[in-house]
């Protein structure tokens, strides 16, 4: 009983701390634009108040710690590994006035040249970050930049993301099931994986190959950790090769069409009974009081697709692809949409009862 204590006082001291970590440096980035935040017009919706925003961090952090309870990973304590990434600070901090720059003025194109052999969609500046997705130095500061972004929690979110996939692992028949990352950047989603099952196959998708690279450092040279560089709107893996997909902070980022593309190329790849984990950005009506939250984020940090994204139906989405939800979590502001790939013999049947009805 006093070690679960004091493992619960571990737990929240180290998250307290990255709490006042990050949300400094999102505060010094937020002065730095202090101009551009009082040019914001009032949103349709309200604005989230301080307290209901701690209110939902706690309520992620409540949740974090049960699952550590529950043994569904351990505890996320690796001194190192936040020494390692708190050392970006400096780079960060040093970056931040490009970034308000280009807010300043609207700047979002400085990737064309070059880049040709990439979709048009992809050769921006998102976030306003310098190098979008194309750089080294792009690479080196992503992690930091998202965990500044959500004060802290961005790696409770997407362990969160966690739960169903170990679900279904735990349940699956497959001998040596396969999880595929769809969009996994520098693989900050993969190396929590290997931390949890080091076995397991995986493999990371990403169209930037910078990205890939630090992937590949930040994976370490684990075992079963593939990479391969492609659009996730033409994957290059076979019909029915896939266990089990996620994908993390994508599918806002993509046009419309893309969107259905990715989703048809998902359920091509998944296995029958496969699952594919969506954890994205909450949508409108997810959680009410952060509705304020989605209509200033495209503008402030230049998402040119996320207003259709907000107001899109998944269900619709997936539907084409054979994929059905069956279940739906929200973690403060990701929510963790869980798809099915129907049986083969559910399709069999459908179709069966489909000639009856003629």
């Amino acid at each position: 009983m006093l070690n679960t204590a004091a493992q619960a006082l571990t737990y929240t001291a180290a998250q307290a701390a990255r709490v006042a970590f990050y949300g400094a440096h999102y505060v010094a980035a937020r002065l730095m634009a202090r101009d551009i935040f009082a040019e914001i017009k009032r949103p349709p919706h309200p604005l989230p108040s301080l307290g209901a925003t701690l209110g939902a961090m706690r309520d992620l952090f409540v949740q974090d710690w049960q699952n550590v309870q529950a043994g569904l990973y351990p505890m996320p304590l690796d001194p190192m590994a936040e020494l390692r990434r708190a050392a970006v600070s400096a780079h960060f901090l040093a970056d931040a006035p490009r970034v308000v720059q280009r807010q300043r003025h609207g700047a979002h194109e400085e990737l064309q040249a070059g880049t040709n052999a990439l979709p048009h969609y992809y050769r921006q500046n998102f976030h306003y970050q310098t190098g979008g997705y194309l750089s080294e130095g792009s690479a080196r500061l992503y992690d930091f930049q998202v965990e500044a972004l959500f004060a802290g929690t961005a790696d409770a979110m997407r362990r969160r993301a966690w739960v169903p996939i170990a679900q279904f692992l735990n349940e699956t028949k497959a001998a040596d099931p396969v999880l595929l990352d769809i969009g996994a950047g520098t693989g900050a989603f993969l190396s929590f994986v290997k931390s949890v099952r080091p076995q397991l196959r995986t493999l990371a998708l990403d169209l930037s190959e910078p990205y890939l690279a630090r992937a590949r450092h930040t994976l370490g040279g684990r075992n079963n950790a593939s990479f391969v560089a492609a659009p996730a709107e033409n994957m290059p893996m076979a019909d029915d090769s896939i266990d089990a997909a996620i994908s993390i902070f994508v599918f806002h980022e993509l046009p419309p069409k893309i969107r259905e593309a990715v989703a048809k190329e998902i359920g091509r790849v998944l296995k029958p009974g496969g699952i594919f984990v969506l954890a994205e950005t909450v949508q409108y009506g997810d959680a009410p009081k952060f509705d304020g939250l989605l209509d200033v984020f495209p503008s402030l940090l230049y998402e040119p697709y996320f207003s259709s994204y907000a107001t899109a139906d998944l269900d619709a989405l997936f539907a084409p692809a054979g994929l059905r939800r069956t279940g739906t979590d929200i973690a403060y502001l990701t929510k963790i949409a869980v798809f099915r790939k129907r049986e083969a013999r559910e399709g069999v049947f459908a179709e069966s009862k489909a000639r009856e009805s003629v």
